[in-house]
């Protein structure tokens, strides 16, 4: 018995480690398979966003520029000759309007009174002296014919034709004299050159004028002209200048400063030139008797001016809060998932901004997000709610 003892207990080692083989080989499998089944996938939460349905139509493109209202003339009123002022329209203050052809100041010249005098005087003499010329040419011309002489004289003398020409140089030239020396008197009377408004008056009663002083501003009151600065992409918006300027293309005018007051333009000129180191080409919007306005339209007033332009096709008007901050439109899927493209506005108002729809979202109504933000990622599930402002 003892010598089988040894084997015995090697059997049951041997039993032993079988035992805890099979047991460690066991638990190991049932461990692998619990972590080798399939986790359940964690449900989605969905992005809450705002959307606007937009479809893609044709949209007038509007151009705002701001610019002053200016006066069609702007004269700086000059004396023609010298004199005192012995006298002022009432009428001729700052500020009053004159119509054309009134008489806002009175000189007093005696020697362009003289002169006057003087030049009639010599048209008289002058043509004394031509009656005399003819009728002694015609006597000239008698004698000739009674003395039955044949041909021409040897001189023009005998019939008295260079006197005769000279006679009636010097009444050409009496009649010019005349004609200047009424002129400068006139002059002596200044006139409102057109209907205008007094922006200054420079001179008073019994001031002595020296030719060229100048005498008073004066704005005229038929038209205001406001030049527009536009840039190339603006050009592109609006018809052809000569259709505009053809078909007096209207524009919106309201105060810079007081945007309730308006008033209605029209396109009046076109700049030809493009400035070399701005590169913006000008626009000329008109306004008809804008004192007669109402409210009236004051030269010098700042105003914005709202044109609008021809109809772009395949663009979507979206709010302004549409276009992300890196130029981006983000719009849903059909999946309900966020996907997005680079847009550069075609152009934008107030409220708006305006963008050319992809050719492959065209042809459908698409819901782009009003309130994009720069942490999404494309691919998002969405849960879109309607914006209520569109």
């Amino acid at each position: 018995m003892k010598r089988f003892l040894p084997w015995i207990t090697f059997g049951l080692a041997l039993l032993c480690l079988l035992a805890a083989y099979l047991y460690v080989s066991s638990a190991m499998s049932a461990k692998n398979e619990t972590f080798s089944r399939q986790r359940p996938t964690a449900q989605e939460t969905a992005l809450d966003v705002t959307v606007v349905t937009v479809e893609a139509s044709d949209h007038a493109a509007t151009i705002r520029a701001v610019g002053v209202a200016e006066p069609k003339q702007n004269l700086t009123l000059s004396s023609q000759v010298s004199g005192e002022v012995v006298s002022l329209n009432h009428a001729f203050e700052v500020g009053n309007q004159v119509r054309k052809g009134q008489v806002l100041v009175s000189l007093a010249n005696t020697n362009l009174v003289s002169e006057l005098a003087s030049a009639e005087n010599t048209l008289a003499a002058a043509q004394l002296t031509l009656k005399e010329e003819q009728r002694q040419a015609e006597q000239s011309n008698a004698e000739w014919q009674a003395a039955g002489l044949t041909g021409e004289p040897a001189s023009d003398l005998v019939l008295r034709e260079p006197q005769l020409a000279a006679a009636e140089a010097e009444v050409a030239a009496a009649k010019a004299a005349l004609a200047e020396a009424k002129d400068n008197v006139q002059k002596l009377t200044i006139r409102a050159p057109f209907d205008a408004i007094v922006v200054s008056k420079d001179i008073s009663l019994g001031s002595y004028l020296s030719s060229n002083t100048q005498v008073a501003t004066l704005y005229s009151t038929d038209k205001v002209k406001i030049e527009l600065e536009l840039s190339s992409s603006d050009w592109q918006k609006l018809p052809s200048s000569d259709s505009m300027i053809k078909n007096q293309w209207p524009a919106n005018i309201t105060g810079v400063n007081e945007p309730q007051k308006k008033w209605q333009g029209y396109v009046d000129q076109a700049g030809m030139h493009i400035d070399s180191e701005s590169g913006l080409r000008s626009l000329f919007v008109a306004v008809d008797q804008p004192l007669q306005q109402s409210p009236p339209l004051l030269p010098g007033s700042y105003v914005t001016v709202t044109l609008a332009g021809g109809l772009l096709a395949d663009l979507w008007q979206l709010p302004n809060s549409a276009l992300s901050q890196k130029s981006q439109i983000w719009y849903l899927t059909d999946e309900q998932r966020l996907a997005n493209f680079d847009a550069t506005p075609v152009f934008v108002d107030r409220e708006y901004v305006y963008i050319k729809a992809p050719e492959n979202l065209r042809q459908a109504p698409q819901r782009v997000l009003t309130h994009p933000y720069n942490s999404y990622l494309t691919g998002t599930l969405a849960n879109p709610q309607e914006s209520v402002s569109q």
